[in-house]
């Protein structure tokens, strides 16, 4: 059977599984505004001022406030694809289920992308200085209270100390942060789900090898909130077809996504050596 003749919705469907299910900096990102994306060119983003507390006074008018609002406008402007194709003869003779997995590997490698994304914006936040951020060589004895360290610039930013928290780190700061950690998910599937292998307090330690990197070649450590970055992403398009000049089944698909640091009071890096 040509592979013509298969449902495109099914292709999408386990191109988009793979991309959820990955591990990596865009699972830790405020997916929200995902569903506004379909045929859009950016997203635009609401935020509300908190009103203003006044003191009363029995006896006196009081005064009327009409509240303002603050957008910011995400832009959906990253557009990434694949083209792959199988020759007749390798597939027949090839195990059951070869492009099912070639569509799987290529979903994951569309999330790769995505979680580049994602660290060339923090990246450049912490080149301009919207991002807070410090310098520091962690070793075993000081593992913890850099991240402690890291934890109060947040919780001075209003961050609660109960709200849950990502730190993404560098598989060798992890190995450092390991024996102090309150918590280990070394078989929590679940969390394994969400690239998590830890716990500090109202932390989740994260390992990532996409961390954003300085020009001078330091990895950059994150910790955030899940709604610092805002991220919108989906197959825009998915083809199974049969090429003119060749015995072969062929698939393409189109990925477009956007990501934007929205609260950078909620994000605070540390670039290690």
């Amino acid at each position: 059977m040509a592979i013509t003749n298969f449902q495109r919705t099914v292709w999408s469907a386990k191109i988009q599984r793979a991309l959820e299910t990955i591990t990596g900096l865009k699972n830790h990102s405020d997916y929200q505004f995902e569903g506004d994306i379909k045929y859009a060119k950016e997203v635009k983003i609401l935020g509300i001022v908190r009103p203003t507390i006044k003191t009363y006074v029995p006896g006196t008018e009081i005064d009327l406030e009409v509240p303002t609002d603050s957008s910011q406008m995400l832009k959906i402007d990253q557009m990434r694809y694949f083209n792959f194709a199988v020759e007749d003869v390798d597939k027949a003779q090839s195990q059951p289920g070869l492009m099912d997995a070639l569509a799987d590997e290529a979903g994951k490698g569309l999330a790769e992308e995505a979680d580049k994304y994602i660290a060339s914006i923090v990246k450049t936040g912490v080149d301009d200085s919207t991002i807070a951020s410090t310098e520091a060589t962690i070793t075993k004895t000081n593992a913890i209270s850099t991240l402690e360290d890291a934890l109060a610039v947040l919780y001075t930013n209003n961050v609660k100390t109960t709200e849950e928290l990502y730190y993404e780190v560098t598989p060798k700061v992890f190995t450092l942060l390991r024996q102090s950690l309150t918590e280990l998910f070394t078989e929590n599937v679940e969390m394994a789900k969400k690239g998590v292998v830890g716990r500090y307090g109202n932390a989740l330690i994260c390992v990532e090898n996409n961390l954003p990197e300085t020009d001078d070649s330091k990895k950059i450590l994150i910790l955030r909130t899940k709604k610092a970055v805002a991220y919108v992403g989906q197959i825009d398009k998915t083809e199974a077809y049969r090429p003119e000049k060749a015995f072969q089944d062929a698939i393409k698909a189109l990925f477009v996504f956007g990501a934007k640091v929205v609260r950078p009071e909620e994000i605070y890096c540390i670039k290690v050596a």
